[in-house]
């Protein structure tokens, strides 16, 4: 492939007046999932950030939610997590939603890293998390579980895309 082809499938998605092949419609379609898992996530990193404000709002029907939400790990400074939660879930599916229009705002490499970057240091935050719920805090959250799977299934996803488009692997079509 030339250098310029290159280049240009690096920095530009096909609007829907171009042609578009299967590879770049799947990646709509890859990145409409995340828009939406997106949208999931950022509505319980939001009810989460809400039960943190509202103690007696937060609804646990397996685990502790009440005891995760009061301990010193619920915050950075004065900033309850569910909130970084929340922005981080704006943030990727903000960057879906422009891949999915077709914008040209962003190239569509550089939404596909920065979304991969913030997925996987929300996997990463969510491990540390998991590990303090189970270890240290010795308490679960259903809520925050299930926020970490929307999280690691949105980092997947995006994974799939950053892979085979960020590095033009096309032996990844089969994953």
């Amino acid at each position: 492939m030339a250098a310029g082809s290159q280049q240009r499938r690096a920095s530009h998605a096909p609007t829907s007046g171009e042609n578009d092949d299967g590879g770049q419609r799947q990646m709509r379609q890859i990145s409409a999932i995340i828009a939406m898992l997106a949208v999931v996530g950022l509505a319980i990193a939001g009810y989460l950030a809400y039960g943190h404000y509202n103690e007696n709002a937060l609804v646990c029907t397996v685990g502790d939610c009440g005891t995760v939400q009061k301990s010193e790990y619920s915050t950075i400074g004065q900033i309850p997590v569910a909130l970084l939660g929340m922005g981080m879930f704006l943030a990727v599916g903000a960057l879906a939603t422009l891949r999915v229009i077709g914008s040209r705002l962003l190239p569509f490499a550089v939404a596909i890293t920065l979304s991969w970057i913030m997925l996987l240091s929300g996997v990463a935050y969510y491990v540390y998390l998991t590990y303090l719920e189970l270890q240290v805090i010795e308490a679960i959250c259903q809520w925050c579980v299930l926020s970490s799977i929307v999280t690691l299934a949105m980092f997947l996803l995006e994974s799939r895309l950053f892979w085979k488009h960020v590095f033009n692997a096309d032996d990844l079509e089969r994953v």
